[in-house]
């Protein structure tokens, strides 16, 4: 005998914590990936329909359970995540003079809705250091649904135009990426109000005068996004001109990331493959790492993290073979 509409609504009761947790993550996902409800469902089996009516809070007029979709919705999610870990590459990070500078000014930019400009050498881990922040701060941030703080990475390319860079900050932020860029910062406007929103744009080097005018309405306006200019020391030639004075009164700070340092190299080294490598390898290790910057003189060399990252995964490799080999 099927059950009546009354009673499979109070067999979900018993569910309705859980239910709505899930409602919660999932809204928060979609928002954040910029998928409609038809794009999500597909993806784990269901219809539009039906994810609607889980949605809607009305799956009880359907089934009897939602366990199944439930189950469904929360393991896409996990291997398939975005904000707290999706595009953040595997590697521990260190506490760096970079590390904490970079750190300082994400705070900084979205507690108090400023902009400000970091620049370094290529190589010192600006992309990754950025990834992880806003990685943790989502993390922590997630369950605050509708207040919580929110923080976005915007990659820059080569030669994009306002209009471009909006639609990339709509996607990064899970908002609609349709229309003119009025019709994004409106949107953006709406979607943001009443939370802290930080918007990093990484290899901003790359952003001409055009598109830097057009953000910085983010800045100007409700809801005053804090934003973080990350890039190459070009960056900070671009916030001199004469033409963007009206940039420098708004810019709170401009910052060079100092590289690491030796001693931080050796740490790093030591956390990587431990402390029992010999001395003269370890040196050769950051002495291979260094590279040229001749902005910064003709013989300045500075030590290259990721060149450095990138030595110490192959000899690991290489002593996990060898250990292999030999078992």
């Amino acid at each position: 005998m099927a059950l009546s509409l009354e009673e499979r609504k109070r067999l979900l009761a018993a569910d309705l914590p859980a239910s709505k947790l899930v409602r919660g993550q999932l809204q928060d996902y979609l928002r954040r990936t910029g998928l409609g409800c038809g794009d999500f469902a597909k993806r784990i089996n269901y219809s539009t329909a039906t994810m609607e009516f889980f949605v809607r809070g009305k799956y009880h007029s359907i089934a009897a359970s939602d366990r199944a979709i439930r189950s469904a919705i929360l393991e896409f999610i996990s291997t398939h995540p975005v904000g707290a870990n999706a595009g953040l590459e595997q590697g521990k990070l260190y506490e760096t003079e970079n590390v904490r500078l970079l750190r300082k000014y994400f705070y900084l930019a979205l507690d108090r809705g400023w902009g400000y400009v970091v620049y370094g050498a290529p190589g010192c881990q600006k992309t990754f250091i950025l990834q992880s922040e806003i990685a943790e701060l989502n993390r922590a941030e997630l369950s605050k649904n509708g207040i919580a703080r929110r923080a976005f990475r915007v990659y820059c390319r080569a030669g994009i135009r306002p209009g471009d860079l909006m639609k990339r900050v709509a996607e990064a932020a899970g908002t609609f990426t349709v229309g003119n860029a009025d019709r994004i910062l409106r949107n953006l406007r709406f979607d943001f109000s009443g939370r802290r929103v930080l918007i990093a744009f990484d290899e901003a080097q790359h952003l001409d005068n055009a598109c830097l005018e057009t953000v910085r309405e983010l800045l100007d306006e409700e809801p005053h996004c804090g934003l973080l200019f990350v890039g190459s020391h070009n960056l900070k030639a671009i916030f001199e001109q004469t033409e963007l004075e009206q940039w420098r009164s708004r810019l709170h700070a401009g910052k060079a990331l100092p590289g690491i340092s030796d001693e931080e190299a050796r740490k790093i080294v030591a956390g990587e493959i431990g402390t029992e490598y010999p001395e003269n390898k370890i040196g050769g290790l950051i002495e291979a790492a260094r590279v040229a910057d001749p902005r910064q003189g003709k013989d300045y060399r500075y030590i290259s993290a990721r060149k450095l990252f990138w030595s110490l995964r192959d000899l690991k490799t290489a002593i996990a073979e060898k250990k292999e080999a030999a078992a």
